[in-house]
């Protein structure tokens, strides 16, 4: 019988048993380059699945980053869009409701009546008043000079007021007068509401919401007397309206061609000429400096040089008219915007 027995070491067939070693080395090496193989191939293997899966996070990694970045990218464009659609609209509103203004004052000017003195109204109350004027052509500009002038009133709810504002003054009792100067825009009605002195502020002549507001009197004036000095406040507006001429002022040669300010009110005409613009600012109650807005009447000779020497010391060219202790003032104001609470002011004298 034969028999084969095989072993690592030996191989055992039929009746004689053959011993066989195996070189150990060969058998070794054998394996090695076996397991050498095997994990040459699972290391490639490994390595090829971990560069394809980094391959993949970072290609993911890289989708979400541009995700993330065009989030980013439409987020901040729809913010820009939603600020320029409001600041398009903020603009298109304000120059809408500035253009609605004018369009309203424009017709207030139509209302205005034109009236020949010689030849008034029937419904005319006719007054002879003398007045003291300084005439131009005179040596002297100083002397004043007395003349008789006719002046026509109407009666509207009780108040007398010139004819010619009749209308206007039917049409809303708040209004006190009309300032003009030449060559601007400045030509407006001027209101005056002694029990809330800022209600125009904010409000066309109607009344109703105006981010131009209307020109305003301080309610310390006192025009039907009137007061050594009148203040009329009005918005600096973008738009060139309302009071945004006024800083233009600060140019001599701009002075040189607008010497002269109309303000007619229900009372009566003038005109003043202009003797001192200059920057300035609201100060604190507790500061003690120059305050324009404070004065209206002076005490004495001595109060009124010094006011007068204040804003011709403010004032950054010299114009050579001032004024004396008698004469009386108007003042108008604007915001400035060189300082906090800057305020732009030109002040001049009644010269008829």
């Amino acid at each position: 019988m034969d028999l084969t027995l095989a072993g690592p070491y030996f191989i055992i067939t039929g009746d004689h048993l053959m011993s066989e070693r195996f070189d150990e080395e060969e058998i070794m090496k054998r394996a090695g380059d076996s397991l050498k193989s095997y994990s040459n191939d699972a290391v490639t293997s490994s390595v090829e699945k971990n560069k394809a899966l980094a391959e993949k996070y970072a290609e993911d990694a890289k989708n979400a980053k541009k995700k993330s970045k065009n989030k980013l990218y439409n987020i901040l464009i729809f913010i820009f869009a939603a600020v320029f659609c409001f600041s398009a609209g903020y603009i298109g509103l304000y120059y809408y409701r500035t253009y609605k203004n004018e369009k309203e004052y424009k017709k207030l000017r139509t209302m205005v009546i034109d009236v020949d003195q010689e030849h008034p109204p029937d419904d005319a109350i006719v007054d002879e008043v003398e007045e003291k004027v300084v005439n131009p052509d005179s040596s002297d500009k100083k002397k004043e000079e007395k003349v008789v002038v006719k002046k026509l009133f109407a009666v509207v709810n009780g108040v007398k007021v010139q004819y010619k504002f009749k209308d206007i003054y039917t049409e809303n009792s708040d209004f006190i007068g009309w300032l003009k100067i030449e060559g601007t825009n400045i030509d407006y009605p001027v209101m005056m509401t002694p029990s809330d002195e800022q209600y125009y502020l904010r409000r066309d002549f109607n009344g109703d919401y105006s981010i131009a507001g209307t020109l305003f009197v301080d309610t310390s004036s006192d025009l039907k007397r009137p007061s050594d000095n009148i203040i009329i406040y009005g918005h600096h507006m973008k738009t060139k309206t309302m009071f945004r001429e006024l800083v233009d002022y600060e140019d001599e040669s701009f002075y040189k061609s607008h010497k002269y300010i109309t303000f007619d009110t229900i009372y009566g005409d003038n005109t003043y000429e202009v003797i001192a613009a200059f920057k300035t600012y609201i100060k604190s109650k507790d500061d003690t400096g120059f305050k324009y807005y404070d004065f209206f009447d002076a005490e004495d000779e001595k109060a009124f040089d010094s006011y007068v020497e204040n804003i011709k010391s403010l004032t950054d060219y010299n114009i050579p008219v001032t004024a004396e202790y008698g004469d009386k003032l108007l003042t108008l104001s604007t915001c400035s915007y060189h300082t906090d609470n800057g305020r732009f002011v030109v002040v001049a004298k009644k010269i008829k």
